[in-house]
């Protein structure tokens, strides 16, 4: 996890994979036996504090019958919320559980502070006796844990925090195994059917051998190379189960970091965008830094592909022939069009533009990057205010200037991308807040419910340096059209 240091008044802030722990009834309990209530507790406590210091985790706080614990890692407070759930000694009183990974203020003495913390207690509050209940981002950072289980539980709100959360209960051994059972009942069902199938009818085998293998002609076309095609010949009457070859799916694509995508005809050019961590927001030492540009966290991106260019009028325009984009003609103000990046659009333009492009590839779902994803790709690697080193001029970007220019009139970044600074802001999916408290740290879009602002970022061709920065943030109404806002289309590879 990563961790800021500050100086003067300030705290320290870092990420930090919290959990809150609560003893259900213990007022009722205290009430009956307030000695034995108390015992329980202190057996409660030493087991957890046990559990947590043997997953690398610490007790920081407790509040009568609640417990708060840290941890490096969300794995790690995986393992120790399993440990607690699933060896609870025989007369412990029942407990819930709730854990958020998220930015954390710390003390003189230690103690934890902040969102992090917050949104963990009001988790456990929520969760049933017996259960945990986890934010989205728990479940991102803790899924790669061999012994991870998580079942979802919709978004639900949570006191005093304006976003709606997503939530996830983490499985007990039983209910883990119960799943398990299941998935292999189920694939030893699905083998004696197709024994079956083998030995009595030959015919409705190779009926269903021939339907799988033009399917994965018809897949291989559009995502990767077939495999060796499976043989068609049906067995013989008395044919073992071993002996059948049951077809396999296509392999899937790969790609290579920095490989150009052409996914079709009006398809705009695509780059494959590495994973990695990074640090996103701006320091508050930062020159031009706007309010809402923090607090700084790190991010998890997995690898994606993006735009190598912004959207251009020429791309808008093959989509209006072709029957879409709502048949909305934006202006080019007397700049040309062609490659010139299409402006005046709304972030509902955006998404009509995805929807007609989806058509025309059915087999990549194309959208706007989040806005997590636009900042890392920005970056491209750099920490400072921009992906190059040195003073912002008009010979590295468009700004401070009366028009647009041509997409790909300046130099890429280190990933291949042109025009990230200047040139037209561009929509990011992302419902916009005014801060990064309650950001994802997977690098997925902040949506709510009733979204009123959509994000944009980059900065415009009439902009000052400032507003192009790569954490620099901006918003408008979905429906705003604004005539240095335009768009460029992103790619998840999974």
């Amino acid at each position: 996890m990563s961790e800021q240091g500050q100086t003067g008044d300030e705290r320290t802030i870092r990420l930090a994979s919290i959990v809150a722990i609560d003893i259900v009834g213990f007022s009722t309990m205290s009430e009956r036996d307030q000695r034995n209530a108390a015992r329980k507790v202190e057996a409660l406590r030493a087991r957890i504090e046990d559990t947590a210091r043997a997953n690398s985790g610490r007790l920081f706080n407790t509040a009568g019958d609640g417990f708060m614990l840290e941890f490096a890692s969300a794995g790690s407070a995986l393992g120790a919320i399993q440990d607690i759930l699933d060896r609870r000694a025989r007369g412990e009183p029942p407990i819930r559980v709730g854990a958020h990974v998220g930015d954390v203020v710390v003390t003189a003495t230690n103690d934890l502070l902040g969102h992090g913390v917050n949104i963990a207690a009001r988790l456990q509050a929520l969760a049933a006796p017996g259960t945990a209940l986890v934010s989205a981002e728990f479940r991102s950072m803790a899924r790669s844990s061999p012994t991870a289980a998580f079942q979802a539980k919709g978004r639900q709100p949570l006191e005093n925090i304006e976003q709606r959360v997503q939530t996830f209960e983490i499985l007990s051994k039983r209910q883990r195994f119960v799943r398990n059972s299941r998935r292999v009942g189920g694939w030893a069902m699905a083998l004696a059917v197709i024994g079956v199938i083998a030995y009595f009818s030959p015919a409705a085998y190779r009926f269903y051998q021939d339907s799988m293998t033009r399917n994965e002609q018809a897949q291989s076309q559009v995502r990767a190379p077939a495999p060796p095609a499976a043989s068609h010949e049906a067995p013989q009457q008395g044919t073992s189960l071993a002996s059948v070859t049951v077809p396999q799916p296509p392999a899937p694509a790969t790609f290579s970091p920095g490989q150009s995508l052409h996914d079709c005809q009006n398809c705009p050019d695509l780059v494959v965008v590495p994973g990695g961590l990074f640090m996103m927001g701006s320091p508050s030492t930062q020159a031009g830094r706007g309010r809402d540009e923090g607090p700084q966290r790190e991010v998890s991106i997995s690898p994606f592909a993006i735009g190598k260019y912004e959207v251009t009028f020429q791309q808008w325009d093959a989509c209006l022939a072709g029957g879409g984009c709502g048949g909305y003609s934006p202006p080019d103000h007397g700049w040309g069009r062609g490659s010139h990046p299409v402006s005046g659009v709304s972030y509902s333009d955006a998404k009509a533009y995805l929807d007609w492009l989806n058509a025309q590839n059915p087999s990549a779902h194309y959208r706007l990057a989040t806005e997590a994803e636009w900042e890392y790709a920005a970056r491209a690697g750099a920490t400072g205010a921009y992906a190059f080193q040195g003073r912002l001029t008009t010979h590295l970007a468009t700004f401070l200037m009366q028009r647009t220019t041509e997409v790909g009139a300046h130099g890429a970044n280190a990933y291949g991308l042109f025009d990230m600074y200047g040139n037209v802001g561009e929509w990011v999916e992302d419902c916009y807040a005014p801060s990064y408290n309650l950001a994802p740290v997977d690098g997925a879009a902040v949506e709510t419910a009733h979204c009123a602002r959509r994000a944009y970022r980059g900065g415009s061709y009439s902009d000052q340096a400032s507003a192009l920065r790569a954490t620099a943030r901006r918003s408008a109404a979905p429906t705003a059209r604004l005539p240095g806002v335009g768009f460029r289309i992103a790619r998840s590879l999974n």
